[in-house]
């Protein structure tokens, strides 16, 4: 075996020697060695060497005693040795150059979670390169179990890096573009200018304030109510614009109130405007920010003065109506058909405005009705005459003085064997009464008009508002969704990687994601409340409330004491929302007790009934009662208790359509009992 390797190894060196003689030599003595003894040129029968231990194999890593240098092994020309040497070390400097800027890359940019697989990928290509360069070595010093090894280690890498890259790449395929993220602010954009426009165009008048009282957004209602113009106004405190408000120590006091988070509204109020004095309905109302932190101030103003003029001279009307009601103006006449004179007592006269006595014929008693009325009159007597049929007509006259006023003119024929022989009736000055009427009719018209245009108003920013709150909604929810999944894909998938600081970061981010969710899904169902028609019909309490405790709380029925409940007449899925609402409320603040307890029984009154949900909890202080049933209002923190502040808020509109009502008492620390009163059946 010995012998053998030997003469391969001198049979290699004559090899080596050869290359440096003329070709032909070089061809003889290749014909000469080709094949010696059975032993393949430059290769030493793997069965004639011992396999080496793991420990071996790496104290001989760099052993080079098996195999000849590349020069001595093979006909290499100098050209061709040299052009492969030469190619190997291009590609490891290339290798290398690349290794070098990946390193440079990584130091100079703050790369995150993703320094890792770059670096990872760097190291992939740095032992490529190495590769190439022990290609290199191998001419010289044949260090073939070391080559071995590093290729072996560079594979594993390879495909260390390939798999990597097999899970990452997909990943990294769902990062948004620069231009889905533009798309996005576009799209937030539009959000925006759809409630600016929204804003703009409220009925009434709209104004929105920052904390510090500075106009942000005004519709045309606001510029138009109050004479300003919006560029005078934005950005401008509003204490500024509206000097005289700061000596209206109530309106000061109400908006502090609401920077509070109170919000306020009267029906009915006064004040001193460029033109006089003004009436006007306002409510004052909180916005919220993206922290949950009060932003600034909402107004909502509508001017009612028209309305109110309208009301007033209506009342003033009615009572001169009432006063002339009491004396009323009411004359007799007769007609002689056959001699057509007129017969008029003195109230008659003096409706006419006509010399007292004075001769009137029946052609002079018609010619005193206006053009437009003669007609009727006129045919009302040949009816009458006719066919014995009377009138009772409201008509226009004009008087002597050429005074025209509205009279009624009652009158029938009276018959003398079969013939009529006179006219007769009564006659009254309603010019006051028909005037008002007139007026009236008017003023209701113009009323009609107003609240028809009020309510096409409405329902436009109904629809508008119910457009916004879908967008709003299904926009926000897009973001919120990806936020949520991008976070726990990255504790999924990294949870090793990440450190513990920035995993909680993320389950807080994923967690704020959720909340906003279930913040906006509450929303939505308090604001479609109002389109909800009630669908009325008998419900047993005991049923519907074991079956919300089965369906919903089955953990906590150990706690829930259910007393007997009478049956009430109602819509059943809302008020399962209602005693939902209650009874999780209920649970929840009373878990931190050792012994929680929730009881719920009624109480039979005159006509109605009291359902009561009472529990042993926390209960709150009673000074913030009226923040209770108020949406987003909550009475504990977050860190307290968890909650969006709109369950309550709509158990309250929800008794109101059901023309129903819920309340509560409470000490702060022994528990809280909510009331709900519904009529009898």
């Amino acid at each position: 075996m010995k012998r053998k390797a030997m003469l391969s190894a001198v049979v290699c060196l004559v090899v080596g020697i050869s290359v440096a003689s003329n070709d032909s030599e070089k061809l003889s003595i290749k014909s000469n060695f080709i094949e010696i003894d059975e032993v393949t040129l430059c290769k030493t029968p793997s069965a004639q060497i011992a396999n080496p231990t793991l420990t071996s194999y790496f104290k001989g890593l760099f052993s080079t005693e098996n195999w000849p240098a590349r020069w001595t092994c093979g006909d290499w020309s100098q050209t061709e040795g040299w052009l492969y040497i030469s190619s190997d070390i291009s590609i490891f400097l290339a290798y290398l150059s690349i290794s070098i800027m990946l390193l440079w890359f990584i130091r100079k940019i703050e790369l995150g979670k993703v320094k890792w697989l770059i670096s990872l990928f760097g190291t992939f290509i740095l032992l490529c390169g190495f590769t190439h360069l022990i290609d290199v070595v191998l001419f010289w010093e044949p260090m073939y179990r070391f080559s071995g090894f590093t290729k072996l280690l560079t594979g594993v890498v390879s495909l260390t890096t390939a798999t990597v890259l097999g899970f990452v790449i997909p990943k990294a395929l769902e990062y948004k573009s620069p231009e889905v993220l533009q798309a996005e602010i576009d799209e937030r954009k539009k959000i925006q200018n759809q409630f600016e426009l929204f804003v703009k165009y409220s009925p009434g008048a709209v104004a929105m304030l920052d904390n510090d009282l500075n106009f942000i957004i005004v519709n045309e209602g606001w510029i138009e109510d109050y004479t300003l113009e919006e560029s005078s106004i934005l950005d401008k405190n509003y204490f500024d614009v509206f000097p005289d408000s700061t000596k209206d120590l109530e309106w000061v006091k109400n908006i502090r109130k609401v920077l509070e988070g109170e919000s306020i509204k009267a029906d009915f109020d006064t004040y001193e405007g460029k033109n006089g004095t003004e009436y006007l309905r306002w409510q004052l109302r909180p916005w919220y920010d993206a922290n949950d932190q009060i932003g600034g101030v909402i107004i909502f103003t509508e001017l009612i003065t028209e309305e109110v003029l309208i009301q007033k001279k209506l009342k003033e009307m009615n009572e001169r109506f009432s006063e002339i009601s009491n004396m009323a103006n009411i004359g007799t006449w007769e007609v002689d058909l056959e001699q057509s004179r007129c017969y008029w007592s003195e109230t008659i006269y003096k409706i006419h405005e006509e010399e007292i006595g004075k001769l009137i014929r029946l052609e002079d008693g018609i010619n005193y009705y206006h053009p437009d009325h003669r007609d009727l009159i006129t045919n009302a007597i040949e009816e009458a005459i006719s066919t014995k049929k009377s009138w009772d007509l409201e008509l226009k006259i004009i008087t002597a003085k050429d005074t025209e006023k509205w009279v009624r003119a009652i009158g029938r024929a009276i018959y003398e064997n079969g013939e009529a022989k006179k006219l007769q009736g009564l006659f009254q000055d309603i010019d006051i009464k028909k005037r008002y009427e007139l007026d009236v009719k008017e003023s209701k018209k113009e009323l009609e008009e107003i609240v028809s245009q009020r309510t096409i108003d409405l329902k436009t920013a109904n629809e508008e508002l119910e457009s916004f709150s879908y967008s709003v909604s299904h926009d926000l929810r897009a973001p919120l969704r990806a936020i949520n999944g991008f976070s726990e894909a990255l504790i999924e998938d990294y949870s090793k990687e990440i450190p513990d600081e920035a995993s909680k970061y993320l389950n807080r981010i994923a967690a704020n994601a959720s909340k906003m969710g279930g913040l906006i899904d509450d929303l939505l169902e308090f604001s479609r409340m109002n389109r909800k028609k009630v669908n009325h019909q008998e419900l047993n309490l005991v049923a519907m409330i074991n079956q919300v405790v089965d369906d919903i709380f089955p953990e906590s029925k150990s706690i829930l004491e259910v007393g007997d409940l009478p049956t009430i007449s109602g819509d059943q899925m809302m008020l399962t929302q209602v005693f939902t609402n209650l009874i999780s409320n209920a649970i929840k603040y009373s878990s931190k007790e050792e012994n929680p307890q929730v009881v719920l029984s009624s109480i039979e009154e005159k006509d109605s009934v009291v359902i009561s949900v009472k529990d042993n909890g926390a209960g709150f202080n009673m000074d913030y009662y009226d923040k209770l049933f108020q949406v987003f209002q909550r009475l504990h923190t977050e860190s307290e208790f968890e909650g969006t502040g709109v369950g309550l808020a709509l158990c309250s509109k929800i008794m109101k359509s059901h023309d129903g009502e819920i309340w509560a008492e409470s000490e702060q620390g022994k528990g809280a009992t909510f009331f709900l009163r519904f009529k009898k059946i």
